[in-house]
């Protein structure tokens, strides 16, 4: 990771020693959100804000960083919502917070995705090791090829067990054959939206922005060439490398799909990344495969359920540390 005084980096540097015990309510509510601000989310957008009070953390979904063409229907926004929510619950637990959570509480406010309302003098929940908390800081995108090792079954349960919310269902997929198929289908999602000159300027456009760990230069060339551009020949061969490189594929699917299990589904992926660091796995969605109905429908039936909606699709496996973190927006700009 770079030094202190890289800008990007010191929003990982966050210590739980800084906690301001001698702070007011607020104040110490406040600090949990430097622990949910470095969840993952599509294109790293970050598409959430907070609103903070004596007891309370009001979690709402930024609408100025939706990805109107790639995510048409939020479900990668509300997913992004709800990792952060976990981090927020995992963190407030970590600091002896009782917690509750109201799931879209106020009907008309469309963008209030949960009210977390906060008590000092609780305890970790059952299915939240302690120690998923010292992950957070850990937990990174890894986009590079993995060695193909396999996961130890020990390990495979352990990611399973992150998964405990009514409706949510996480299926691992490991068979060579079923992974060829996952591989197929996100070759022809993307093939599938790089043919739209709209989804490469939107994706251009969050390049340009310095979502990912691209140097400037590199990163404006791509901004204003990609929507002229068609990469899809490259992009199958990348996506074939990434995919049969991990030795497993694992699917998050709800029984309804509406904004609620969205979220649930981003609590529970974000669990699973944070397991998954500190067995030392690599986690990378592959969201192409979810994100274009034609591929969604088919990645149905590769399910055992075949009445779940699958909503994220990511792979697991080995590979060296991620050794630049991804960039995060200024605190300021969270706070509603």
């Amino acid at each position: 990771m770079k030094t202190n005084h890289d800008p990007k980096a010191a929003p990982w540097q966050i210590k739980e020693q800084d906690f301001p015990r001698n702070g007011n309510s607020a104040k110490k509510l406040e600090f949990l959100l430097r622990f949910a601000i470095l969840a993952p989310s599509g294109h790293n957008t970050q598409p959430w804000k907070f609103s903070v009070s004596e007891d309370e953390i009001q979690v709402l979904a930024d609408k100025t960083r939706w990805l109107r063409v790639c995510d048409p229907n939020q479900a990668s926004l509300h997913i992004g919502v709800g990792c952060a929510l976990e981090n927020l619950l995992i963190a407030a637990e970590h600091f002896g917070y009782e917690h509750r959570v109201a799931y879209f509480p106020e009907a008309g406010r469309e963008a209030l995705a949960a009210i977390v309302k906060l008590t000092p003098g609780g305890q970790p929940s059952p299915f939240r090791d302690p120690a998923l908390f010292h992950a957070i800081t850990a937990r990174h995108t890894s986009r590079s090829t993995y060695n193909g090792r396999p996961l130890s079954k020990q390990d495979s349960n352990r990611l399973q067990q992150c998964c405990v919310e009514p409706g949510i269902w996480l299926d691992m997929i490991e068979d060579l054959e079923s992974r060829r198929k996952v591989k197929d289908l996100l070759i022809r999602g993307h093939t599938l939206m790089m043919r739209d000159r709209a989804f490469r300027a939107e994706t251009a456009y969050w390049v340009g922005q310095g979502i990912f760990n691209m140097p400037r230069l590199i990163a404006k060339l791509v901004q204003f060439t990609f929507p002229y551009v068609n990469p899809s020949i490259a992009l199958t061969v990348m996506d074939s490398r990434l995919v049969m490189s991990a030795p497993l594929v694992a699917v998050l699917s709800s029984a309804v799909n509406d904004r609620e299990s969205q979220v649930k589904v981003g609590q529970v992926f974000e669990r699973v990344c944070l397991a998954a660091t500190l067995l030392g796995i690599r986690v990378q969605p592959l969201s192409a495969t979810v994100d274009v109905p034609e591929t969604k429908a088919q990645m149905t039936k590769l399910l055992p359920n075949p009445d779940g909606v699958p909503q994220h699709v990511f792979r697991l496996g080995y590979a060296e540390p991620v050794k630049t973190p991804a960039p995060r927006r200024p605190f300021s700009e969270i706070l509603a």
